[in-house]
């Protein structure tokens, strides 16, 4: 699904800025969309902090071999040991569990972020371990698809 304010974006983009106006008139069937579950999503910003795009890659398929990445109970079931053993690092995995956690409990439910504003969810999603206001944005554009 574009979002409602897409196309408008693109036109003041393409009015401020002719780089970015050449690159919009040669993809002009391109357009945000959400990356798909929101605990998948965070786990994966997680898994990708601080390592190269082919590492994080890497890790990810041996998470996902392990559990269903889209499970917050599996995530937080999982020993540190092996998920230590696909790559992760001691505060990745403090870190994913955390945010297993939170969805786990309701201190994150995304079934309430659409009645929620930007700052909101940023406080949200800030709130767990290895996630800060970077991340949380990211998420706002790339999973929830706004401006």
């Amino acid at each position: 699904m574009t979002p409602a304010y897409w196309a408008q974006a693109c036109a003041e983009l393409s009015q401020g800025s002719p780089a970015l106006s050449a690159l919009i008139a040669q993809h002009p069937a391109s357009a945000l969309k959400t990356r798909g579950e929101p605990f998948e999503t965070l786990l994966r910003a997680i898994v990708g902090q601080q390592i190269s795009i082919a590492a994080a890659d890497a890790i990810w398929a041996r998470l996902a071999a392990l559990l269903d990445t889209t499970s917050p109970q599996a995530v937080a079931d999982a020993s540190p040991d092996a998920l230590r053993a696909v790559g992760f690092s001691l505060r990745k995995v403090e870190y994913a569990q955390d945010l297993a956690r939170h969805f786990l409990d309701g201190r994150i439910d995304p079934a309430r972020f659409a009645s929620l504003d930007d700052e909101a969810i940023i406080r949200e999603l800030v709130a767990v371990r290895g996630i800060g206001r970077w991340t949380a944005e990211m998420y706002l554009i790339f999973n929830l698809c706004r401006p």
